[in-house]
């Protein structure tokens, strides 16, 4: 019998690890979602440098960022119906399509000089409705691309594709804006969604039958809750989520003060830190990807936990930006690996008719994270100071792994 050779191992690591890539559907997907995501993250950069630019307020960027935010809290509910009721591929598709017209409308504004700061404040309270129902559709369309057995591997490189593009996309952004402007940006972006819709209308996807749940919008949108409720596994993950993301995530809030005023950095050393925090969220995100089987989740959730939580508190003691960039690496690694993880236990213990509305629910957890832990690590940071608020976030959510790893969560059912 042969030894295994060094290749024999990279090749393996790397049938895990693009494991979904095997399936037709999702290979075309995942080329069109990542020409998407590099012209979503060009957008965001621009609009954040137009926005500045017509306003010179802070406080604006942060209204566009509610503007875009809070919509989704509100109706991802009522999108957990849509995922269940219709065909997701047809809600994914409409919601692309209005994407690209939202993002046509503003480059056509900029380009034309006649943008004011309210059309881009109306632009994304629109874009964040129609992101608060198409959110559960597409979290739930992966297991019809990939079945149960890839899921978790699916919905990593979707993570992966997530980070990089937000690597990427704003780096494009920059050189754009400076050779032309911004609305080329939003041009490119409102052509990017081609590359998702062609990608869908191009599957060749087995029959799905719709949920045939009975009774009023407002039943079926609480069914959702109640399906969390009578599933412990899935509210324990949902509990997880809220400590992790409200004390953890909201670290990342808090690296501009960090960079400046700790690190004595300017906006390129933040720059660094951020694109730090990138490069660990693609590693973590590749990280699930090769995990074949997370059985309960138990060492994996509480793991990737730790290694966020621990590398947060050495970050909240450094005084020098080379250690910084060092622990953003695998506290991104940790943070992403976490989600992505959560999210395949989460879809993996619900049955097929519900999952949209379990998703909904999900949506709507995802979302409370960042500005209720923006919030939390802003006012803790006024009380104290940014190191103070990103060490105590850490132990807490250092506390809460250890509870992840003591406390099994139940099977799923």
């Amino acid at each position: 019998m042969s030894t295994p050779t060094p290749q024999d191992h990279g090749s393996r690591w790397a049938a895990r690890t693009f494991a979904s890539l095997a399936h037709r559907n999702y290979r075309i997907y995942f080329v069109g979602q990542f020409v998407s995501l590099v012209g979503l993250w060009m957008q965001s950069a621009a609009q954040s440098w137009l926005v500045f630019d017509l306003t010179r307020s802070e406080a604006m960027l942060g209204a566009v960022g509610v503007a875009g935010s809070i919509p989704v809290l509100v109706v991802s509910i009522w999108g957990g119906i849509l995922a269940d009721r219709f065909p997701r591929r047809r809600i994914l598709i409409a919601c692309q399509a209005v994407f690209a017209l939202l993002a046509a409308i503003l480059a056509t504004l900029v380009l034309t000089g006649m943008v004011q700061v309210w059309h881009i404040l109306l632009l994304a309270t629109i874009g964040g409705i129609v992101g608060g129902l198409e959110m559960p559709s597409r979290q739930a369309f992966v297991i019809e691309m990939v079945g149960r057995r890839d899921l978790m591997n699916a919905i990593a490189l979707n993570s992966s594709v997530f980070h990089a593009s937000r690597i990427l996309g704003p780096a494009v952004a920059g050189i754009v804006i400076a050779t032309w402007g911004t609305g080329p940006c939003f041009l490119i972006n409102a052509l990017s969604y081609g590359a998702v819709m062609a990608a869908l209308l191009s599957m060749r996807l087995a029959a799905v039958t719709p949920s045939t749940a009975t009774g009023s919008a407002w039943q079926q949108a609480t069914e959702g809750f109640r399906v969390v409720a009578r599933t412990p596994r899935v509210a324990g993950l949902m509990l997880l989520m809220l400590a992790v993301g409200i004390f953890g995530w909201s670290y990342v809030i808090l690296l501009p003060s960090l960079a400046r005023d700790t690190l004595g950095t300017d906006a390129d050393g933040y720059g660094w830190m951020m694109s730090a925090t990138g490069v660990g969220s693609v590693i973590g995100a590749l990280w699930i990807a090769a995990t074949r089987d997370i059985r309960s989740g138990r060492f994996l959730i509480a793991g990737s936990i730790g290694l966020f939580a621990v590398s947060a508190t050495a970050l909240s003691w450094v005084t020098t930006l080379p250690a910084a960039i060092a622990l953003l690496v695998p506290a991104g690694m940790g943070l992403t690996a976490f989600f992505s993880g959560t999210n395949t236990l989460v879809q993996s213990s619900v049955d097929d008719e519900v999952r949209g509305r379990a998703m909904g629910v999900y949506t709507l957890v995802y979302g409370l994270l960042m500005p209720v832990g923006a919030l939390f690590a802003g006012t803790l940071a006024e009380w104290t100071d940014t190191p103070t608020a990103i060490r105590v976030g850490a132990l807490v959510c250092l506390g809460t792994a250890v509870i992840a790893f003591v406390k099994r969560p139940p099977e799923a059912g």
